[in-house]
């Protein structure tokens, strides 16, 4: 897995997180964290799979201490760049972590809020998955929130586009509880998907849902990207769209990704 990110590093700004499709997925997110976490509290933030470090500056420049984490050493030095160009080093750390291996962690800290964005979760497998709840429950403070943002099982977008082309392994490929082979750069990344039910069960015994949301419903996945960049005003009325439904928690399990909301229990 750590070979695939780092093949991706250089370019992967270029390609997801400065796209149009990108921009507006990332920033429903921003969007909500915007409104949900405490407005003046600084918060210790640990982040899990923080690829290029977008998120990472993003709340270090709202005052937020952050541990950024990744499994690729090339996209933390991307985020190193990132932050060392902001003047942000005293707030951002980083540091090299396979998030299958987070139970055997060796975190002294505790934070008050565990965060991974854009599918970071989906590269564990169900059984890791299941390991999950319980480890990051020991990473937390009282009262210290879980914040992912997932791939879900089904994505209308992706089904409807790949049927039209006749393509049906790619439409039906979330639906393998096996997972399915993803290419970056030509090396191979075995990619699984969960439906917010799934995650739901998973995390109960140690975590209490707070919200679900929709994250690119009608916004569509990135790999269209050169088709909707130069249609401004069809993807402008997509984003308008999005905005209407941001709050229909049933449309998770149907878009792109879905945000995740939960609190560790007492």
């Amino acid at each position: 897995m750590q070979q695939a990110f780092d093949t991706i590093a250089s370019g992967y700004d270029a390609s997801f997180t400065h796209s149009i499709i990108g921009t507006a997925q990332r920033d429903i997110v921003w969007s909500y964290l915007e409104k949900s976490l405490p407005d003046k509290n600084e918060l210790d933030i640990l982040e899990l799979n923080c690829g290029t470090g977008e998120d990472a500056l993003w709340f270090a420049k709202k005052g937020h201490t952050i541990l950024a984490t990744d499994i690729s050493e090339k996209m933390l030095k991307v985020t190193r760049e990132k932050i060392e160009s902001a003047m942000l080093s005293s707030q951002v750390r980083t540091q090299l972590l396979d998030i299958r291996k987070i139970e055997n962690n060796n975190f002294k800290e505790r934070f008050d809020l565990v965060f991974s964005d854009f599918g970071g979760m989906n590269c564990v497998t169900p059984v890791e998955m299941s390991k999950m709840p319980a480890a990051l429950s020991r990473l937390l403070k009282p009262a210290g929130r879980l914040i992912m943002v997932i791939m879900p099982k089904y994505c209308l977008w992706e089904t409807k586009y790949f049927l039209l082309k006749m393509d049906f392994k790619k439409a039906f490929r979330r639906y393998s509880n096996d997972g399915t082979i993803a290419k970056l750069d030509g090396l191979e990344l075995r990619t699984f998907y969960f439906a917010p039910g799934v995650i739901k069960k998973i995390f109960m015994k140690y975590f209490t849902t707070i919200a679900v949301k929709p994250v690119g419903f009608f916004i569509p996945p990135s790999y269209l990207e050169s088709f909707f960049s130069p249609k401004t005003k069809t993807f402008n009325l997509l984003q308008r769209l999005e905005n209407l439904i941001t709050n229909q928690g049933y449309l998770t399990g149907f878009s792109d990704h879905y945000l995740i909301d939960l609190r560790v229990k007492e």
